[in-house]
């Protein structure tokens, strides 16, 4: 009964075409993956060199930050408003001084740690 409403009996089914379908979707889809990922990374490259003055900038004010800070902590040794200064700073926390260190980079080695119990 099922046969006579059957258009082809043979049932020549190919999956050529399905199969070319989806082969053909998922190229394109990884294809366009790959131009948006580069597309992007292109525009963020762009925005980072735009930034390199302004973050070379910063390091450099920064360094001159740091070198003066030290400066004035040592002077505030010797001068009273200096070290008025330095009072305002660090309870500001501008500055952050260890009184311990005598710089930032100490050449004392490191004590050993202590055994784990």
């Amino acid at each position: 009964m099922s046969d006579e409403f059957d258009q082809n009996p043979e049932n020549n089914f190919s999956p050529f075409w399905p199969l070319l379908i989806l082969v053909s979707g998922l190229f394109l889809w990884s294809a366009y993956q790959v131009y948006a990922t580069n597309s992007q990374r292109s525009v963020y490259d762009k925005q980072f060199q735009a930034a390199l003055p302004t973050i070379n900038e910063a390091q450099n004010v920064s360094t001159r930050y740091v070198a003066l800070m030290k400066d004035l902590v040592e002077t505030s040794a010797k001068d009273p408003a200096a070290a008025e200064i330095v009072k305002a700073a660090i309870a500001a926390n501008l500055i952050h001084v260890n009184p311990n260190a005598n710089g930032t980079n100490s050449t004392a080695t490191p004590a050993a740690p202590t055994p784990a119990k």
